[in-house]
């Protein structure tokens, strides 16, 4: 039913559209633009104010009938960099990008499928469940898009996210995450001068570092350390330096164990230390990102899915993930949200590519789960 030729259209237009994050308003200007001959009712949040970007989420409402339920669909604006100047190229089997930027099918393979399916709708005047399509900002940077929507301009309590890899692949449960960042605040003194009277934060930076255990944990536990950053000058013992770090567990309580006992080693480290020099000094600080999700697998939303892969000859079996996408904050809001694969691999990477035949068979499935039997 959906109009393959043109969802192709639709992307690679979309793709040659620069958006790194923060820079949405040239795609959101293009999906209104778009969808302008069906006069469909649309808003902007107010979350550009906390986002920082250019404009607010984009929330686009396709109603068949009052008596219908309502599903959100979601996508994302914004790319990863290097993402300007676009330039797809086709090959047989998928699309891939000339390798001097990514592709961008993550996330502009969702927003492709999610206009095609809103066009199919106000086209053929199937009866469907009501529709309302939250185009997300800022996904790349921390989810800030969906954390900052304004959640009170939807009616849904079931959605589905279009940002994962292969449509076989339904994520209905994923990890929390923390950020944590651990701040070494050492004595500055002259390296070749008087040395002795300092104590390197770099130094006890590493020290920290060797007692952190990181990689897979557990097989749904993993802990990062993403960025360290220290030292004033070359000829300078450090006084201050930071250990950017993340942990992602299924299990709230394997991420409350293994932050207390870094706390309790540093707290170690730290008395150490101050024996030495007392304005010696670690800090540790933690943010949460997001939380975990975990939808039953007899979700309304789920079992459509399922139905409607099947409808279309094709497999798609829940699965959990490490990973985090928009998905975790409307799970948040009330709202059991899945995310399906769209057919992109690679992402993040100038290597990305978008699997035509998946693509299209997200939109198959998408569009038969929406259909009102």
């Amino acid at each position: 039913m959906i109009n393959k030729k043109r969802m192709l259209k639709t992307f690679l237009e979309l793709v040659q559209i620069d958006s790194e994050s923060r820079k949405e308003k040239k795609v959101a200007d293009y999906i209104i633009k778009k969808i302008a001959k069906y006069k469909l009712p649309y808003k902007f949040d107010k979350s550009k104010k906390k986002t920082g970007s250019e404009i607010g989420n984009l929330i686009i409402y396709k109603k068949f009938s009052s008596k219908n339920k309502t599903i959100v669909l979601s996508s994302h604006m914004d790319t990863v960099v290097p993402g300007l100047g676009i330039k797809p190229i086709i090959k047989k089997n998928h699309i891939q990008s000339d390798e001097n930027t990514i592709l961008g099918a993550d996330d502009k393979s969702g927003l492709a499928i999610i206009l095609e399916i809103i066009e199919t709708f106000a086209e053929k005047k199937i009866p469907h469940l009501n529709i309302e399509a939250a185009i997300t900002t800022c996904e790349e940077i921390g989810l800030l898009g969906a954390k900052f929507l304004d959640y009170k301009l939807l009616k849904s309590k079931s959605g589905i996210v279009l940002d994962s890899t292969s449509p076989d692949r339904l994520v209905v449960k994923g990890p929390s995450s923390d950020y944590f960042t651990i701040t070494v605040t050492g004595i500055e003194a002259h390296s070749g001068i008087n040395p002795e009277k300092g104590i390197s934060s770099i130094k006890v930076s590493a020290e920290i570092i060797n007692k952190i255990k990181t990689g897979k944990i557990f097989k749904d536990t993993t802990l990062n350390i993403g960025k360290i950053k220290g030292g004033s000058a070359i000829n300078i013992v450090p006084g201050k330096t930071e250990i950017q770090c993340e942990i992602r567990s299924h299990r709230e309580k394997i991420i409350n164990n293994i932050l207390n006992k870094i706390k309790t080693d540093l707290m170690k480290i730290e008395k150490k230390y101050k024996k030495i020099n007392k304005g010696f000094m670690i800090t540790m600080k933690k943010e949460r990102i997001y939380d975990s999700i975990d939808i039953p697998k007899n979700e309304m939303i789920i079992q459509r899915i399922i139905a409607a892969a099947k409808k279309n000859n094709f497999k798609t079996l829940p699965v959990e993930t490490g990973g985090g996408a928009d998905a975790n904050f409307f799970v948040k809001n009330g709202i059991n949200t899945v995310n399906l694969g769209t057919g992109m691999r690679e992402f993040h990477t100038k290597k990305e590519k978008l699997i035509l035949k998946e693509f299209y068979k997200a939109a198959e499935i998408v569009f038969d789960t929406l259909v009102d039997i």
